[in-house]
């Protein structure tokens, strides 16, 4: 099974958009049976996969040694079992680091050994954070890919996210970043600037962009979200779902 996380430490970049749209796409399109775990206590993809409230969450393997059979659920989509997340993370974080007897970074390894051979990819939807959930997820992750908006701020976050990764590899030495894809992406001369200080950064880049959302595309994303389903479903042929196929083409090579 081969884990990708999605993360940036910069919010609002369009992680859990594209994370959860390409699940369905590899689930969908490419037949892989996919496992999702959210790691955003916010529980965004949680809500989109449907999850039920009264089964267990990712906090409940971090916090209680849950297994991951007794918390993950199935999802709409026939290839997709997820792992939800909802606030249970916070205090689950604050309880991992303070447990100092056992190993606390590969609570999340440990779990996902008993299910790893049912799946082919593994995709976890990170919060712009870096705590104990996070460094756990890093530790089973074996690329990262960094979404970024073409803007300062984003870019920053870039050069944050990639110290916490170097230091995470003296742990993981498999683990790295795949690239960064840049989201919400116009052809016009302050873009293209953005674009050219990412690609300073020395991070691989992904040829494809996402590109900023028409009108239509929008509405499609808004209503996607709303309906729980995914922008292929609503409007396949706008830009971003065109962008997003790409995108998994180039991830799969």
């Amino acid at each position: 099974m081969k884990t990708i996380s999605f993360i940036n430490l910069k919010g609002g970049v369009g992680k859990t958009t594209v994370s959860t749209n390409l699940a369905y796409l590899l689930a969908e399109s490419w037949e892989l049976s996919v496992l999702f775990i959210d790691n955003d206590k916010q529980g965004n993809a949680s809500r989109w996969f449907g999850a039920d409230e009264a089964k267990g969450t990712l906090a409940n393997i971090l916090m209680d040694g849950a297994k991951m059979s007794e918390v993950f659920q199935h999802s709409r989509i026939s290839n997709i079992d997820f792992v939800a997340a909802d606030m249970g993370l916070l205090e689950a974080n604050f309880q991992v680091l303070s447990e100092q007897e056992e190993r606390q970074d590969i609570l999340l390894k440990n779990a996902l050994a008993e299910v790893a051979d049912r799946y082919d990819i593994c995709i976890i939807d990170n919060p712009p954070d870096i705590n104990m959930s996070v460094f756990n997820a890093l530790m089973v992750t074996d690329d990262v890919i960094i979404v970024t908006l073409p803007e300062t701020d984003s870019i920053e976050g870039i050069r944050k996210m990639e110290e916490q990764i170097h230091d995470v590899k003296k742990f993981h030495p498999t683990l790295s970043i795949r690239g960064i894809l840049i989201n919400q992406y116009i052809a016009y001369p302050g873009f293209s600037n953005a674009l050219d200080e990412v690609a300073g950064a020395g991070i691989p880049l992904f040829r494809t962009c996402i590109s900023y959302a028409t009108r239509n595309a929008k509405h499609g994303l808004m209503t996607a979200s709303r309906d729980g389903k995914s922008i292929f479903e609503v409007c396949p042929n706008c830009r971003v779902a065109r962008d997003i196929m790409r995108f998994a083409e180039e991830l799969l090579g």
